[in-house]
């Protein structure tokens, strides 16, 4: 899946989860905030690799 389409559902996923936060299991907050830290990371190592690029 591309990274940024990888982004977008991460976002509804997280909007949704803030929405009902408190019917989520602790297995499925984890899992949500290992997929954040994973697209996170991606996107930052994309963006630092284009400014390595530009320069």
């Amino acid at each position: 899946m591309q990274l940024h389409q990888r982004g977008v559902d991460l976002l509804v996923d997280v909007m949704d989860a803030a929405d009902h936060v408190e019917q989520l299991t602790h297995d499925e907050i984890r899992r949500l905030l290992k997929e954040i830290i994973e697209v996170m990371s991606l996107m930052l190592e994309r963006d630092t690799k284009h400014l390595s690029d530009a320069s």
